[in-house]
């Protein structure tokens, strides 16, 4: 089994700040939505600091609020802007907080757009969400269902895409969403409908369109090839493991190293195990590199002689790739399989060497 969310949010407060940033970044492309990783995050804050808890926090895109948390959000973004430069590492923090809230539930967002607005005029806080489109959210959660289908026949792209998101989060939206996939293969040049049903995609788990979802990825034009695979990845569905696996074979060298990339995002139960499989499948040397690498950062120690290997055949190159996430061996090692830990530590350092530390055996 690949490392899971419980272990990576437990480490979020790890005492080792290499193993901390490394969970967020696992938790952050994975897209959990989970209750209890912003209390984690703030209790690390506290302890060690906006600016040493998380090192590369301030490059995470997605980061799930509680709506009992908002509030703390503003007051923390507010104070930790103060007095900073927007590049700030610190102030920027404050930026993605702000970021992450911009898209949350509009009702719960409506409950606190004054204090955004001020925020947004008496600080230095740079979030890329504009407020009338967050007031935009607002406005149509208050609107008919009836009235919000209107904009699917007259509206802009970006008024379909709100009222396909409102209507989704309605349960109401399945016709649309059939008919939107239909017109991706019809036409030659998608429809507003299309377009917004794949940035919707991309933003909210739509489970039960795998099997559309992974033709999309497939895509020659990198953006939409991009965003069918972030909408693979945020369902985290078996069913796009099988799909693959039905695929894979089949598919080009891009179409395969996206897969790949969705295997080791969405850390599911199966995923090592498939990997396996699809190792001798991969069309070129860089496929089957790329499933080596997605093997090492599924973290599969059930699986421990598998992720050895993969370790000491990975290229050098890519390898290097991997190295903000090897941190988490140790206190993984410790969980599942602590008599291997110096076995485990030499082959780490015999292939990186001085580049990551590792704790000693316990004598």
């Amino acid at each position: 089994m690949a490392v899971t969310d419980e272990q990576l949010i437990g480490w979020l407060v790890h005492p080792d700040r290499l193993v901390r940033s490394a969970s967020l970044e696992l938790l952050t492309s994975s897209y959990v939505s989970h209750s209890k990783i912003l209390p984690a995050i703030f209790s690390a804050w506290d302890r060690w600091g906006a600016e040493d808890a998380y090192p590369e926090f301030p490059l995470i895109s997605h980061l799930p609020i509680p709506s009992e948390m908002v509030s703390e959000c503003l007051t923390r973004a507010e104070s930790m802007s103060q007095g900073r430069k927007l590049v700030d590492r610190v102030c920027r923090c404050a930026g993605k907080l702000i970021e992450a809230l911009s898209v949350c539930d509009p009702s719960v967002l409506e409950a606190h757009m004054a204090s955004l607005e001020r925020l947004k005029q008496s600080s230095k806080v740079f979030f890329r969400v504009p407020i009338e489109s967050m007031k935009d959210r607002i406005a149509a959660s208050h609107r008919s269902s009836s009235s919000l289908s209107i904009d699917f026949e007259d509206g802009q792209p970006t008024d379909i895409a709100i009222a396909l998101e409102m209507l989704l989060e309605r349960g109401e939206a399945r016709a649309w969403m059939v008919r939107g996939f239909e017109e991706w293969s019809e036409q030659s040049d998608p429809s507003p409908l299309a377009r917004a049903l794949l940035e919707v995609a991309s933003r909210h788990p739509l489970e039960g369109f795998e099997s559309e979802l992974l033709e999309l990825s497939q895509s020659d034009l990198v953006a939409i090839a991009d965003q069918a695979s972030i909408a693979l990845i945020r369902c985290r569905s078996p069913r796009t493991l099988t799909l693959i696996a039905d695929q894979f074979a089949h598919m080009g060298r891009a179409g395969q190293l996206r897969s790949v990339d969705i295997i080791r995002r969405t850390r599911l139960d199966r995923s090592s195990n498939l990997l396996h499989y699809l190792l001798p499948l991969g069309r070129e040397f860089i496929v089957q590199d790329a499933i080596r690498m997605a093997e090492i950062l599924l973290f599969d120690f059930d699986a421990l002689e598998e992720w050895l290997e993969a370790f000491l055949l990975a290229d050098d190159t890519s390898l290097k790739r991997t190295m903000y996430a090897l941190p988490i061996v140790y206190p993984l090692a410790l969980e599942k399989v602590p008599g291997e830990w110096p076995r485990i530590r030499q082959l780490i350092h015999s292939r990186v060497g001085s580049q990551i530390e590792l704790p000693h055996p316990t004598p």
